[in-house]
């Protein structure tokens, strides 16, 4: 049954926090870019503390537990962190850090929930990533590039849950850095230009 992890009303919520992707195993050269990545736009009901599960079109959350920060703030994290660790650019930054890049990553989450299909006992986590690439210097939209990814926790419990958005983020964000990156090295001679032309 999967009523253990929806009626256990703790009194104090257990705060879950998810690890950025592993470094790329492989070195690749860095793209000497400066990327910041916005505070993402979240889906309706994502924008929240709680943990996101899906039954059906119902959306609801999971009972005693919580984030250890808002998603909004926690996805943005876990994805500057993971392309820092990436090293597919110079330098991957949050937004409102101010420093002065090159590009911003317009980040839109669409999915950061899990989900229980009829009958399932376990749930599958669904990541998916929107990004639009700005070029700062004349704020043209490069390219827009999405990742999406699923995992399917291991068993009921809220580790095994958690430990499935962590595998399903660091596929997405892997994924959409790529994208980005391959973008980036197209852009190279537009963006050479542009700097000469200020």
């Amino acid at each position: 049954s999967t009523g253990s992890l929806f009626d256990s009303d703790t009194p104090v919520p257990t705060n879950y926090v998810l690890a950025p992707a592993p470094a790329a195993s492989e070195t690749t050269n860095a793209a000497p870019v400066d990327i910041s990545v916005s505070r993402p736009d979240l889906a309706a009901g994502l924008d929240s503390d709680r943990i996101a599960v899906l039954r059906g079109r119902l959306l609801d959350y999971y009972r005693g537990v919580r984030w250890g920060t808002r998603a909004i703030e926690l996805i943005q994290t876990l994805v500057v962190d993971s392309l820092e660790d990436q090293k597919l650019f110079r330098s991957v930054t949050p937004e409102q850090a101010r420093v002065a890049g090159d590009y911003v990553l317009d980040l839109q989450v669409r999915d950061f929930q899990a989900e229980y299909a009829d009958g399932a006992d376990r749930p599958v986590v669904h990541v998916a990533l929107v990004g639009r690439l700005i070029r700062i210097i004349d704020r043209e939209l490069v390219a827009t590039v999405s990742s999406q990814a699923h995992s399917e926790a291991e068993e009921e419990r809220m580790s095994a849950v958690t430990a499935a958005f962590e595998r399903a983020s660091h596929e997405a964000i892997v994924d959409l850095g790529k994208q980005v990156a391959a973008v980036v090295e197209g852009d190279a001679d537009t963006l050479r230009t542009a700097r000469q032309g200020k």
